[in-house]
């Protein structure tokens, strides 16, 4: 199956749209059996998984970490196999995230760079992503500042933006 770049735009909207709604009704439309999330693999448990299961369960644990949790798509480009699309991501940090990390109520904005392959079937295959995760992490106040001077700097550049 060739698919066009629209029908490219098309698959990364779908999933941006699940992200966002939490509706993973229909993932399976959009996500390859083979699908591969890049992110998943520093987690023992979610390293193995693969497909239409992975995405859901990363849509659901986003959700759980992040309830208001809501990406815009900034900015996207498309081939026949990616898409390279530019967001913007916010929210509020109300549970537990990565497991880890106690919720802080903090709001937390950052951008992130994703990568998307779509296979043969039409279908998204594969995902990576490039987040500015020192924004994150001092946000949700994982990360702070060594000395006062650095605690200033971090909070001016790395604040919430919204």
């Amino acid at each position: 199956m060739t698919s066009t770049k629209e029908d490219n735009f098309r698959l990364v909207e779908y999933a941006i749209d699940a992200l966002n709604s939490g509706d993973t009704s229909r993932v399976s439309e959009f996500i390859s059996p083979i699908y591969f999330n890049h992110e998943s693999q520093m987690d023992p448990v979610r390293s193995k998984m693969r497909g239409p299961q992975e995405f859901i369960d990363t849509v659901v644990n986003l959700r759980k970490a992040i309830s208001d949790i809501h990406y815009e798509l900034l900015e996207s480009v498309a081939s026949d196999q990616k898409v390279v699309s530019i967001v913007s991501v916010r929210g509020k940090h109300t549970g537990s995230f990565l497991g880890f990390i106690p919720p802080s109520g903090n709001k937390i904005s950052y951008q992130a760079v994703h990568i998307f392959t779509i296979g043969d079937d039409g279908k998204i295959t594969e995902h990576k992503a490039v987040r500015d995760d020192l924004a994150l992490m001092y946000q949700l106040g994982v990360v702070k500042g060594t000395a006062l001077e650095y605690e200033n700097f971090l909070k001016e550049w790395k604040r919430v933006k919204w």
